[in-house]
């Protein structure tokens, strides 16, 4: 199943110019997304959530540079443009910040998925304190909303693991267990 996510998302990658860096990250987000999806495939859409966390930052393509709004926003953009409204969302409501505004922050357990698995997933699978401080530390402009996205980001944890058996501790295991 995620061959056929990663290969649809890889086209978009193409088409958009990823480069490494923002490959192999979407492929981590996208991976615990799909994982994450599965958990709860009773109460969200997986294939929407896994495609959204796959492409969750497009808007960060080299081809959108320049452009004054932010790469959440963009991305919403590209992806309807794309015909895929359903990750649209998705796209707006995953960066750490988005918690502090009512008009970004995830609503639903399918956008908190989202939220989430970026939350996790740098170039590889990291406990969530540990991805905040680095992403934080990356964006020292940023470090005050980051650093108070902090519980949120908790809050969101708590609730993505809610109905599932498996435990946040699991995800960096699981994700490397499917894809060596």
């Amino acid at each position: 199943m995620s061959t056929a996510f990663e290969a649809r998302a890889g086209a978009l990658y193409e088409r958009y110019a990823y480069p490494d860096w923002l490959r192999r990250h979407s492929l981590v987000v996208g991976r615990a997304a799909l994982l994450l999806a599965l958990d709860h495939a009773d109460a969200v859409d997986v294939a929407s959530v896994a495609l959204g966390g796959y492409l969750h930052d497009i808007g960060r393509s080299p081809l959108l540079a320049g452009d004054p709004r932010d790469h959440n926003e963009l991305g919403a953009l590209v992806l309807r443009a794309e015909g895929l409204p359903e990750c649209a969302a998705l796209a707006l409501r995953h960066p750490v910040y988005a918690v502090h505004d009512p008009r970004t922050a995830p609503r639903d357990l399918a956008e908190r998925i989202v939220y989430y698995a970026d939350r996790r997933g740098g170039m590889t699978i990291l406990p969530l304190d540990e991805r905040i401080t680095e992403t934080a530390v990356r964006h020292p402009e940023y470090a005050g909303p980051i650093e108070r996205a902090r519980p949120l980001a908790r809050e969101i944890e708590r609730a993505v693991y809610a109905r599932t058996s498996s435990r946040p501790e699991d995800l960096a295991r699981l994700v490397a267990a499917r894809w060596p």
